[in-house]
């Protein structure tokens, strides 16, 4: 092992020998090796790739040092050598790594084997410590009560030591410290002592959870869901055209066969004389490329003269206002809210009754919508009935097991709470469903502003059909009610009955401190994803998904 100063070019000299007598006229070699972490313009770079051996075996490796420390092989045939290069500039010191076990570890057997690693101008904040990687000077073993000592160590630069102890090849205890330059005395040795947790990470804590759960294909409930807020804009003179549906359908008590539900019934007096007169002013429906009817109703009526439904979109002013404009918006977020949820949570890991062994209380706290989860709806605003569960977990070669367990989530609930601060007061509406129906409508004004709403409906409606002023005022209030029961109990599907969210779930546990005690459940790599099994009921179907989850302790 050599010191090497950064930007120098540094000459090494090896030796090659056969039966003890110097080898001359040999070609060897050389090649250098850096750590993976390494950047290419920190690397070394050889003046030549051989050598040939002298009179007296001696072959010189010529080479750029760069900025971080390496090795430089020399090879001829089978045999091979090696110098570490330490790359530091001004003074240096030794250094003599001690590993301890900490208080809360488990004790180590006699004579377990302890892996020292030593990384040069690196902290522990910077490596592995789980796979680490193999540094320049080697790897080196000891004992508890024993040292490795490790020259050429620069007083300007973080240094740091990994210790990991093994038995039968797998971690059991670990560790790693920070070595400030200002702690190596030049020319001198001094100890560091290199503290040893337990090398699987203690749980018990209390974390701070999100589960994040993707339902593909669609939940069977996403349909029935969106399609009533489809309606408020899927045909060129909606809203208007809904409006007049609602109406109409209002204007005779409901029944079994007609329910108050925004579909008139068709034929001839089936809503009543008014229903008849007004049938005859609406828009011939519009049909597709292949003849079929659309559902959607025209501008112009039987008769070739402007509908009912244009006039009463007319109502609302040109150009549109800009909640009207936003009603396909609110309908495509609609269709999306329940295609994914995250869940905030706490779970606390308590002691169980043996080694291994855990008892987890797991607390829902809020369930987040919106493509940046920008939405959170507190869940014990809602009244849901169990909002925590208790279960048991075990640790096996640091993955927590959880085990089943069970809440009265009532999905469709949830997302109705959301859906309001994420769709409709960013449109400008109130976020609950009965006001926002209300205020839509309100912005109808007939001509002049001297009426708004279901007063403006009714003086547009009452003249044109013939009839007298009032002749739709309560059917367009009983209308609008009944499409904002609608409208509010089309999250209803999305519920389900008791116990309608079960989660289970294996979760990495990692320590990222060294302290022995798990930071967080799972991180963002592949190897270490943290995943709940998840078992969710609504009113019309039962799903089963994976979800992620990411604990962080509080």
């Amino acid at each position: 092992m050599v010191q090497g100063i950064p930007g120098s070019q540094a000459t090494l000299t090896f030796f090659l020998t056969q039966a003890g007598q110097p080898a001359p006229g040999q070609t060897v070699t050389f090649t250098t090796e850096s750590s993976p972490s390494t950047p290419s313009a920190q690397r070394p770079a050889l003046a030549a790739p051989t050598g040939v051996t002298d009179a007296h075996g001696v072959v010189q490796a010529s080479v750029h040092v760069g900025a971080a420390e390496f090795r430089v092989k020399a090879q001829f045939q089978n045999l091979e050598a090696e110098i570490a290069v330490i790359v530091t500039q001004g003074s240096t010191g030794t250094v003599l790594v001690a590993p301890f076990l900490l208080p809360s570890a488990t004790p180590l057997p006699s004579g377990t084997p302890i892996q020292i690693y030593f990384y040069d101008s690196a902290s522990c904040a910077s490596l592995n410590l789980d796979q680490p990687d193999s540094p320049v000077r080697g790897v080196f073993t000891t004992n508890l009560g024993s040292s490795v000592r490790f020259e050429l160590v620069g007083t300007g630069v973080v240094s740091s030591a990994i210790g990991q102890a093994s038995i039968g090849g797998t971690a059991v205890a670990k560790g790693c410290i920070d070595i400030p330059g200002s702690s190596v005395l030049a020319d001198q040795t001094v100890q560091v002592n290199l503290p040893l947790a337990d090398a699987i990470p203690d749980p018990v804590g209390t974390y701070s959870v999100t589960s994040t759960m993707m339902f593909s294909p669609p939940l069977a409930a996403a349909a029935p869901l969106a399609a009533p807020w489809a309606d408020l804009a899927d045909c060129p003179l909606d809203p208007a055209q809904l409006w007049l549906d609602c109406t109409v359908d209002a204007l005779l008590p409901a029944t079994a066969a007609d329910p108050l539900d925004c579909v008139p019934a068709a034929g001839a007096g089936a809503e009543g004389p008014v229903g008849d007169a007004i049938a005859a002013l609406r828009g011939v429906e519009l049909l597709d490329g292949t003849g079929a009817p659309t559902g959607c109703r025209s501008g112009r009526d039987a008769a070739g003269d402007q509908s009912l439904d244009a006039l009463a979109l007319g109502l609302f002013g040109s150009p549109l206002p800009a909640p009207v404009v936003a009603l396909p918006a609110i309908a495509s977020d609609a269709a999306d809210i329940l295609d994914d949820l995250r869940l905030g949570s706490t779970l606390t890991v308590a002691p169980g009754s043996g080694a291994g062994a855990y008892v987890v209380t797991h607390t829902l706290v809020n369930a987040q919508f919106g493509p940046t989860w920008q939405v959170a709806v507190p869940l014990a605003s809602l009244g849901l009935p169990i909002l925590e569960a208790t279960t048991t977990a075990t640790v096996s070669d640091g993955i927590m097991q959880i085990g089943p367990h069970g809440f009265t989530l009532r999905l469709g609930t949830v997302a109705r709470a959301g859906f309001g601060p994420l769709s409709l007061v960013p449109r400008g509406f109130p976020a609950d469903v009965p006001t926002f129906v209300a205020d839509l409508f309100a912005l109808a004004r007939s001509p002049g502003g001297a009426a708004t709403g279901c007063a403006a409906l009714d003086a547009l409606v009452c003249p044109a059909a013939g009839q007298p002023a009032g002749c739709v005022a309560a059917a367009c209030a009983d209308g609008l009610d009944a499409l904002a029961a609608k409208l509010d109990g089309a999250f209803d599907a999305a519920d389900g009955t008791g116990l309608d969210l079960m989660l289970s779930g294996s979760a990495p546990l990692i320590d990222n401190h060294g302290d022995g005690m798990a930071d967080s459940l799972g991180e963002n790599s592949a190897s270490a994803l943290a995943i709940w099994t998840v078992d969710l009921r609504t009113s019309l179907d039962s799903v089963q998904v994976s979800a992620l989850l990411a604990g962080m302790r509080n």
